[in-house]
């Protein structure tokens, strides 16, 4: 495993997000695209979990996000951002849900 100084750390902007709509890709198999909610902005980011997870179940939750990530089209959709997850060695992956009481836009650290 590869040591990182904490300031290289620092230089990623990690914020939660309300997920306020999200869709499967179109002729994608892992592909969904979400509507976020930072508070101060909205933006679209595309994750790869529609396999083991579906729209309905991220619409309306709070998850972490990293937003100072270079934009990356996917399928088309330019995505705006990273969902953060856990993912064991086998690929079975777990959303890591914000309780409730945390604000949207709340930067993590």
């Amino acid at each position: 495993m590869e040591l990182y100084d904490v300031d290289e750390f620092w230089k990623f902007d990690l914020s939660v997000g309300l997920v306020k709509g999200a869709e499967k890709l179109k002729r994608t198999k892992k592909l969904i695209k979400l509507d976020v909610d930072f508070g101060n902005e909205e933006r679209t980011i595309i994750t790869g979990i529609a396999d083991q997870y579906s729209p309905e179940e991220l619409e309306g939750e709070k998850f972490i996000f990293v937003l100072n990530l270079k934009p990356k089209k996917l399928s088309g959709v330019e995505s705006q951002g990273m969902l953060l997850l856990a993912e064991t060695e086998d690929g079975n992956v777990y959303l890591l849900p914000v309780p409730d009481e945390v604000p949207v836009g709340t930067r993590v650290w």
